[in-house]
């Protein structure tokens, strides 16, 4: 297989560290700089190769790593990633790297190729954190997870010794029986276009060159959608128009360029993206989750109660109607949403199902232990099970 190399300036730097030290230079100097060459085949059963695949990472953090952090324990590992792909992989097409997602540190990483190749070069210091001077420690363990429409998610995982350079494998993806895959043009345009998107170095490029492809991107994931209106697929043109939330822009200023935005939500081009998926999917996952405060039904000057209640009962509606496939942040609003309007017992056992439900998303402790803080201030007894 082929890998996409590091840097040279990353090799030499390492050699002249060893230099200084006094060590003597190994012939793959490379080796000690904590980079990590990575290639995986992904094929069908029948072998041949699936080409646009989503992945997702995961890296392990030894613990003295990750103590500065608010919540160290959120660090993905190989179960975790697992289970969040499996749950939510029905989204994958429209979670980008520079949109939201449904937990912390969820890597998303560049779409594999036609070709069925995913490469990447694992850094392990940027990975941890720019500036740290952390060595890449003995059995590093990392691992990515393969999605696409019409097969069942597939994986891989990796432990590799602490001068290790490069790791390669192949996976196969299982086809989904519940599921058909589409041959349709503009579904193979979204995801070609999706390719492109992301490759998130490509897409900083500040130049008139780089400015043209991105708006030719935008333009064809337009026309993309709109065949898909035509052909009267409203949930294709939907997801698309989502996907168009999280656009890469360059901003041109009296005919210079001025800057650069990896995707901005509050955009009027966003904006329009996810009004154009409301009205064609409303009941789209996404969606749903996205724009549940349009659908509020609110008195004439309703107070914060009526408000909070008008949310509340539209994030139940969300989640008995699409389950754990939820992301976890609404299951969180609504146990927040129930101990603002006073069922402090309820909040407290929605705190903890949501927990169990996903433990990666937030401290699930800290927000019962505030909330059991609230209890005492009310004089609310609190449940005999707490701790």
């Amino acid at each position: 297989m082929q890998y996409k190399r590091r840097s040279a300036f990353k090799v030499l730097s390492a050699i002249a560290a060893i230099y200084m030290c006094g060590l003597p230079i190994p012939s793959e100097a490379g080796l000690f700089d904590g980079v990590i060459d990575v290639a995986v085949r992904v094929q069908d059963e029948e072998g041949k190769p699936i080409s646009f695949v989503t992945v997702w990472g995961y890296i392990e953090k030894p613990i003295e790593h990750t103590r500065q952090t608010t919540w160290p324990m959120l660090h993905l590992k190989a179960g975790d990633l697992w289970r969040i792909s499996q749950r939510y992989n029905g989204l994958h097409d429209i979670i980008s790297q520079v949109g939201d997602n449904p937990v912390p540190y969820l890597l998303v990483e560049k779409l594999g190729t036609e070709d069925g190749i995913f490469s990447s070069v694992l850094d392990y210091q940027e990975l941890t954190g720019k500036g740290n001077h952390y060595a890449r420690p003995d059995n590093l363990k990392f691992g990515y997870t393969f999605m696409k429409h019409g097969y069942l998610p597939g994986k891989v995982d990796f432990s590799v010794s602490k001068f290790q350079s490069s790791v390669d494998a192949v996976v196969t993806l299982q086809r989904d029986p519940a599921t058909q895959i589409s041959t349709a043009p503009y579904v193979q345009t979204f995801e070609r276009v999706r390719y492109e998107l992301s490759d998130l170095r490509r897409n900083e490029e500040m130049t008139q060159e780089n400015l043209q492809r991105l708006k030719g991107l935008q333009a064809r994931l337009e026309q993309a959608a709109q065949q898909a209106i035509a052909a009267g697929d409203k949930p294709a043109a939907a997801r698309i128009y989502s996907r168009m939330r999280y656009l890469p822009s360059i901003t041109v200023i009296d005919g210079r360029i001025a800057g650069y935005s990896q995707g901005d939500a509050n955009s009027e081009q966003a904006k329009r993206a996810m009004d154009m998926a409301y009205q064609l999917d409303p009941d789209n996952l996404y969606v749903w989750m996205q724009t549940y405060l349009r659908r509020m039904q609110l008195p004439p000057n309703p107070t914060r109660e009526q408000r909070a209640a008008a949310a509340l009962k539209e994030v139940e509606k969300l989640i008995a109607a699409r389950g754990e496939a939820v992301w976890p942040r609404y299951y969180n609003a609504r146990a927040g949403g129930t101990a603002m309007l006073g069922d402090y017992a309820k909040a407290y056992r929605l705190y903890l199902d949501a927990a169990q439900i996903e433990p990666k998303y937030m401290d699930w402790d800290e927000a019962i232990q505030k909330l059991k803080s609230e209890m005492r201030r009310k004089g609310v007894e609190i449940p005999v099970d707490s701790k």
